[in-house]
């Protein structure tokens, strides 16, 4: 079941997409946006982790952030998210969405991928989680969907296909959405971004990543990585 975007324009439901963002592209951001129509949430809050400081993802905090910025400003369905920036190392998830509760009375449907949901008892508290929000997990259309027999128990308990729960109720549910297979990584596009600066043959740049990136990354941003020459090898 689908509910239109105008049958919850007056809830406080807020959609969390996490993730490092490094580079944001239309892939995870796409799929976001999909599954939001499908549960009938309008806007999503792009929400960057915080990352350990012997963990080097190669471009800083602010360049993630302004990234994200950028994004938003594109596109006005989506908001940056910076609570977790804020917060005291370690980051746990749940950490996380305990402080958003703190903050708001808001309903958080926060989105995770098939991949992640089939680790997510490695998560620190992951059985907390549902304490303060809605997990939203992004099947992809062409993938199976087959979570290992501990995830699914528990899925079984608290999966729900009534989309007008997580409108009613502040949290507690797992919702399944199916979304269309973005098939590039964030790691696939910092090679070629790093890659593009070498020529296929002496003058000419490689057309075929230049390509990609176009595809993948929003102008600005593309324009903004140029600017700070980030991802270079």
């Amino acid at each position: 079941m689908t509910l239109s975007r105008a049958s919850q324009s007056n809830s406080s439901v807020k959609a969390i997409l996490g993730g490092t963002f490094n580079p944001p592209h239309k892939g995870h951001i796409g799929a976001a946006l999909k599954a939001a129509d499908e549960i009938g949430i309008d806007r999503v809050h792009l929400m960057p982790c915080k990352l350990a400081p012997h963990k080097s993802v190669g471009v800083s905090e602010s360049h993630r952030v302004k990234m994200i910025e950028l994004c938003a400003h594109n596109n006005d369905r989506l908001i940056p998210e910076l609570i977790e920036l804020t917060l005291p190392s370690p980051s746990y998830t749940v950490k996380t969405l305990r402080a958003l509760k703190e903050k708001s009375d808001d309903t958080i449907c926060f989105f995770i991928g098939a991949d992640s949901l089939y680790n997510l008892d490695k998560w620190y508290e992951w059985e907390q989680l549902l304490d303060y929000c809605h997990l939203v997990v992004m099947r992809r259309d062409d993938e199976k969907f087959s979570p290992p027999p501990a995830i699914q128990a528990w899925l079984d308990c608290h999966v729900t296909n009534d989309i007008n729960v997580i409108h009613a109720k502040p949290a507690g549910h797992v919702v399944l959405t199916n979304t269309p297979l973005f098939s590039v990584s964030s790691t696939e596009i910092r090679d070629v971004l790093a890659s593009a600066a070498t020529p296929e043959k002496a003058g000419t740049p490689n057309s075929s990543n230049v390509a990609l990136a176009s595809l993948w990354l929003e102008e600005n941003v593309r324009e903004y990585i140029s600017e700070h020459q980030l991802y270079k090898s």
